[in-house]
């Protein structure tokens, strides 16, 4: 009996590190960015500056930032596989988690002088 509780023990102490990975929301969309109308904003979501240049238009600036990741859907899944496998899940699911990759992406910002966000535009 002390061996069992042991081993439930362990399984709840080590348990839920591919959930908690999976779960972890980080980043930003393109669409989200939308929503911006200065500098300050797409800094704030993530954005980092690459370079500016100056155009017939106005100000363009490239930054790039973070796509989004993270989900629930992903995190319940692995949950209900340490369960069903007693933890054992853990020792494929948190590496399978920790090679998910960041993923970049790039997008120009088409601004006035006054720094205010005239167009955002998926960069090539």
């Amino acid at each position: 009996m002390k061996t069992i509780v042991m081993v439930i023990n362990a399984i709840i102490l080590f348990s839920g590190c591919s959930v908690k990975m999976a779960a972890q929301k980080e980043g930003t969309t393109t669409q989200e960015l939308r929503g911006c109308a200065t500098d300050g904003c797409l800094q704030a979501k993530g954005c980092i500056l690459l370079g500016t240049r100056e155009t017939e238009e106005g100000i363009i600036k490239t930054y790039k930032f973070i796509q989004k990741r993270g989900s629930t859907a992903r995190a319940v899944m692995h949950g209900i596989l340490d369960v069903a496998t007693l933890g054992l899940w853990e020792v494929a699911g948190t590496p399978i988690e920790g090679a998910q990759e960041k993923k970049f992406a790039v997008i120009d910002v088409l601004m006035n002088e006054q720094g205010v966000i005239k167009r955002i535009m998926a960069s090539e």
